[in-house]
């Protein structure tokens, strides 16, 4: 997908290091139930959770190589498989770790 002027990955680098807040949550991280993953579903309010962490990918939707619709695909949910069948090489955690809004709660065990 051809991506706007000035959306280059060195454009995205450049503002994960500028200090803005990417998350929205001004740095804190927080336990995401899948409730409230599922809330995220928007283009201007997108979280995913890939391999148990999840992400505001809101930011980053201009700088997707893919484009803002294959992020989409996964917006309020696990896209971790999606991932792995696209790009398991990326090196995700270094690209989002400003985006990082926190861990996936963990369900509690139910008793057999």
């Amino acid at each position: 997908v051809p991506l706007k002027q000035g959306r280059s990955l060195m454009d995205w680098i450049r503002l994960t290091k500028s200090g803005k807040n990417l998350t929205g949550l001004q740095g804190r991280l927080i336990e995401v139930t899948e409730e409230e993953l599922k809330k995220h579903n928007k283009k201007d309010d997108c979280w995913i959770c890939i391999r148990g962490f999840v992400y505001n990918v809101s930011p980053y939707m201009e700088y997707h190589p893919g484009g803002e619709d294959e992020l989409m695909r996964a917006a309020g949910s696990d896209g971790t498989d999606l991932f792995d069948q696209v790009h398991r090489w990326v090196n995700y955690e270094s690209m989002l770790k400003e985006c990082l809004v926190g861990r996936m709660a963990v369900k509690p065990a139910v008793p057999k």
